[in-house]
């Protein structure tokens, strides 16, 4: 019996013949509209296929992308990683000897950017030694006229030859398709492979009905880039359901954003808390609540209680918190409805488990924990579309627990219940070292949440020459309240913690840096701190 890959080309083959009328419209940055059908997304796929065949790269090569326009960027990784390449996605936000270390770490054949990437691409060319091909969007005019050092290649005069003869080729389902490369400890980032199966798996769960729930009648926005996979899992998701998918550029004002709600008619928008935040601001400033929005999904581990209340009393809208990782493909967790309620803590669930995703506990000793809800340890997952590898790491993450394999430690602290919801309360690299005992980052911004003056709060460890470390607070306020002061901020612990547990400060930040996932970029802030104290 024939046996037919599950890969990413049968993704667009289905796509182009089911949901062929169906497609995707991307807001440039100037606000213009640009679209395209699901047919015609797999016939420009099919053209960047034949680009890297006609240029010589053999199959299973590297290529990396970088920049910002979201309908190009679709199309050219959906046709590399199709067409048996390894498709790259760089975040744009990433220091340029970060963006050099994924080239190099990948060895890249090939670099696709954006034009308003050119300046940086010139900048990092020389340290990229295994690029021999750059490629550049924007049309043969926007290509310098001089002065880059290597031959520049225009995307649209590669993609003018189509061969009515070409075929996809066959690719094993278990290659890597997309890389992608998340925060790592070490401030280097480290590559996640995904592979085809991996990607099309995931997407067929994040599309059931207790995740996403995606129908051909729903038309969805990811407030994500597509650098990021959350972002990936979405677009996936809605070729795979025939849904309308609404692609922004990053930075894109909250006017607009919500103009561009009400004139697309989304029905499921997925973003940080920050990002709904901030547009929940604008709606109520403006009165202008997009009528079609049914479904709002909220990707982070720290969900604050106020922003869910504020949600709801949207229209009543479907709000979902979602939780997953690099390793893990988002969303690995979804909690909404009834589940989604906050505990005795004040902590709302991560969620439950989609298809395929297996959850356990572990001490520090490597043993199994009961799932009863109360007993609360390091956070373990697997499941077929788990990291078993980083990029060009030898060493596997994965561990074994009582005697089976491949679970991977997500460096979460956690508890399951018996119904299988997870609600995190610490990370184990995110905890203050204070006299010799820990204290939980998550707890105290979880207090400082509560005052109605905070959108966003984030408390790091400050050097002390007693106790090690005291937790610092760092908040930024909401839109059109009064900024609280220090005072009245550390006031908030008072009774709620023991008093070395209680921050020695706080400090309040227009904003707060950020990592591609929403998070708050923690080593950043230390560092912009330590700046400011100096």
């Amino acid at each position: 019996m024939m046996r037919l890959p599950l890969d990413l080309a049968s993704l667009l083959r289905y796509a182009a013949r089911e949901h062929g009328a169906s497609g995707l419209v991307a807001a440039a940055a100037d606000g213009q509209l640009q679209g395209n059908t699901w047919r015609g997304v797999e016939r420009r796929a099919r053209l960047w296929g034949q680009v890297w065949q006609r240029l010589g790269l053999r199959p299973g090569a590297v290529v990396a992308f970088l920049g910002w326009s979201p309908q190009g960027l679709l199309e050219a990784v959906l046709g590399t990683a199709a067409a048996g390449f390894q498709a790259l996605t760089l975040n744009p936000r990433h220091f340029p000897e970060q963006l050099i270390h994924g080239v190099n770490r990948s060895e890249a054949q090939a670099l696709v950017f954006d034009a308003s990437m050119a300046p940086l691409v010139e900048a990092m060319q020389l340290q990229m030694a295994s690029v021999g091909h750059y490629v550049q969007f924007g049309g043969p005019e926007s290509l310098p006229s001089s002065g880059f050092g290597v031959a520049l290649m225009d995307a649209d005069s590669l993609l003018g030859f189509d061969d009515p003869d070409w075929r996809w080729p066959l690719v094993e389902e278990h290659q890597a398709a997309l890389i992608s490369f998340t925060a790592a400890a070490s401030g280097w980032p480290r590559g996640v492979p995904i592979s085809h199966r991996g990607a099309l798996l995931q997407a067929f769960a994040a599309a059931l009905p207790d995740a996403y729930g995606l129908s051909r009648h729903d038309v969805v926005m990811p407030l994500l880039p597509i650098s990021h996979s959350g972002g990936w899992a979405l677009c996936l998701c809605a070729m795979l359901a025939g849904a309308r998918l609404v692609l922004v550029p990053p930075g894109m004002q909250a006017d607009a954003l919500l103009g561009l709600m009400s004139d697309q008619g989304v029905t499921l928008a997925a973003g940080p808390p920050n990002t709904w935040q901030q547009l929940l601001d604008e709606a109520e400033r403006s009165g202008h609540y997009p009528v079609s929005l049914r479904r709002a999904a909220v990707g982070a581990a720290a969900f604050p209680p106020p922003l869910l209340q504020r949600l709801r009393a949207w229209f009543g809208l479907d709000v979902m918190h979602t939780w997953g990782m690099s390793e893990v493909a988002p969303p690995a967790l979804v909690a909404r409805g009834d589940l989604l309620s906050a505990d005795a803590g004040g902590r709302l669930p991560l969620g439950r488990p989609v298809f395929g995703v297996e959850l356990a506990l572990a001490d520090d000793q490597g043993r199994s924990l009961p799932r009863d809800g109360l007993q609360e340890g390091l956070l373990l997952v697997r499941g077929p579309w788990t990291l078993d590898a980083y990029l060009g790491e030898a060493e596997s993450p994965l561990v074994s627990l009582d005697g089976e394999d491949a679970w991977l430690p997500t460096g979460d602290i956690a508890r399951i219940a018996p119904d299988g919801t997870v609600t995190l309360t610490d990370r184990r690299k995110d905890l203050i070292r204070c006299g010799g005992e820990w204290i939980s980052a998550q707890q105290l911004e979880g207090i400082a949440l509560g005052h109605p003056g905070v959108a966003e709060a984030a408390v790091i460890p400050h050097a002390d020459p007693l106790q090690g470390e005291r937790p610092l607070l760092v908040v930024v306020t909401q839109a059109g309240q009064e900024q609280p002061d220090s005072e009245e901020l550390l006031a908030l612990f008072q009774g709620r913690v023991a008093d070395w547990q209680r921050p020695v400060g706080a400090l309040v930040f227009p904003e707060l840096p950020k990592l591609a996932s929403g998070e708050v970029d923690k080593r950043e802030l230390r560092a912009l701190v330590e700046t400011l104290l100096d």
